[in-house]
């Protein structure tokens, strides 16, 4: 498994019954900007644990792959995943606030490194809570400073210059449909896109994620869906890193 394979399931991957939302609402043209942002901020889940099935598909112009990713959460203190192929543990993955760890069987390779590995893939300063914000539909940014319109049907925050971002709303319940962020000069764009929402034990977070990430033209695709999500579960988060596998750098 390649190290870009990694990247995107640290960075990225890095969240009972329940049933499917699609955004129903029209977004209201007259609504205040600051309404649409107190709305957003309300709408953050509260949680202790949450654990979840991960169908993750990766492709780039060269290889694709088929994941499944065991993953849990302990809210602002640490995110575990177990990463298997073929029903097999190829992998695991072990992040906190201040430390991103992992190890991969196949080539018997691991990194045990600061959270600095995750904000460097993409390409954006983020700490530990932003991770979690970015994998629960909550915005990565305060939204205060940027220019609001209402188009397409969505709230959206844009910024613009030499970094450019777009943060767009759902009218239906003020979760992210978008998140993207592009360095023209460096010719890299992250763009994330939350296609669908699941309700379960009445908390709204994401089902269906596509990230696209562009670095100088090689495009890398990623599909995430989440499956099996529980809340509030007595979780362990066993990890262990071997002592005889090579070390990886960045």
């Amino acid at each position: 498994m390649t190290k870009r394979v990694f990247g995107l399931v640290l960075a990225l991957v890095l969240i009972s019954c329940g049933g499917s939302q699609k955004a129903a609402e029209k977004a209201v043209t007259t609504a205040a900007k600051t309404k649409i942002i107190k709305a957003h901020n309300l709408a953050v889940i509260d949680f202790n644990t949450i654990q979840s099935r991960l169908g993750v598909k990766y492709q780039d112009a060269n290889r694709s792959h088929s994941l499944t990713v065991d993953l849990r959460m302990e809210k602002g203190k640490q995110i575990w995943m177990s990463v298997r192929v073929l029903g097999i543990t190829m992998a695991k993955v072990y992040i906190t606030p201040d430390r991103v760890q992992f190890y991969e069987k196949l080539q018997k390779r691991s990194f045990d490194g600061d959270f600095q590995l995750v904000s460097d893939f993409l390409g954006e300063e983020l700490n530990f809570e932003q991770l979690e914000n970015l994998l629960l539909g909550q915005v990565i940014e305060p939204l205060n400073s940027m220019d609001y319109r209402v188009d397409n049907n969505r709230y959206e925050f844009r910024q613009s210059g030499v970094i450019e971002k777009l943060f767009a709303l759902r009218p239906s319940d003020f979760k992210v449909a978008q998140q993207s962020i592009s360095k023209k000069s460096e010719n890299t764009t992250l763009d994330v896109q939350y296609l669908q929402y699941q309700t379960v034990s009445g908390k709204v977070l994401p089902e269906d994620i596509t990230i696209n990430a562009n670095s100088n033209g090689n495009l890398v695709q990623v599909e995430l869906q989440m499956n099996n999500v529980e809340f509030d579960q007595d979780l362990s988060f066993p990890f262990e890193m071997p002592d005889n596998y090579k070390r990886m750098t960045f």
